[in-house]
């Protein structure tokens, strides 16, 4: 059986980046079933917006996995939730797969999701989108919310009634923003409590955080 999971964007010429909830050594992966698997059997595809076209046995083949390296060593849980996803062969840009680049943190940000559309439900076949503006730190890490938990390397956005969030099958998509006519990417889907709840927004990986780490990555390639 197959499944499939948004990983994430392609940012310019550079491998794809993408949030990495449970993952092992940089040549191994974790299933959500623990099993583990090679990376050798993941296919990234681009350009298509609903899995009944994905054609079985094409996909771009994903040659190396790039853990960050405090991932899961830092005490807490979901902190340096990023990973870079080296393919075999470069992909090709066209009207449907574009490159999307770094940015510094906007008000509002438009993210692409293509989890479940409720929590708990099932996932649509079709990519979602939804615009959501960004909560400060300081609100998203107090009593009412997640109470510290939200560290430097994250951001959180979403509304403060809940109703539009990621959920599952959303973790590793991009959170991005446009910007003079140039789609920047800002955060990683990361994690949350529920989906869509009042006073739980989503919580992302912040990018601009790991900018010398990715420049550091891609140039020793």
């Amino acid at each position: 059986m197959q499944t499939y999971q948004r990983l994430g964007l392609c940012c310019r010429e550079h491998p794809l980046i993408f949030s990495c909830p449970v993952a092992s050594a940089p040549s191994q992966h974790h299933g959500h079933s623990g099993t583990l698997f090679h990376v050798s059997i993941l296919r990234i595809f681009v350009g298509i917006v609903n899995r009944d076209d994905i054609m079985p046995h094409t996909g771009a083949v994903v040659d190396k996995i790039i853990l960050h390296p405090l991932f899961r060593i830092h005490k807490r849980r979901h902190d340096y939730d990023i990973a870079l996803l080296k393919l075999q062969t470069p992909l090709n840009f066209s009207n449907t797969v574009r490159a999307v680049f770094f940015a510094s943190i906007s008000m509002y940000l438009f993210p692409w999701l293509s989890g479940a559309l409720l929590s708990p439900g099932y996932g649509s076949d079709t990519l979602q989108n939804a615009l959501v503006p960004l909560i400060s730190p300081q609100l998203c890490n107090s009593s009412c919310m997640y109470k510290g938990k939200i560290t430097p390397q994250m951001l959180c956005a979403g509304y403060l009634d809940g109703h539009t969030d990621a959920c599952q099958g959303d973790s590793g998509g991009s959170l991005v923003c446009l910007d003079r006519g140039i789609w920047r990417l800002v955060g990683v889907v990361s994690w949350g409590w529920n989906c869509a709840k009042p006073h739980r927004p989503g919580v992302y990986t912040k990018v601009a955080v790991f900018l010398d780490w990715i420049h550091h990555q891609i140039g020793g390639e």
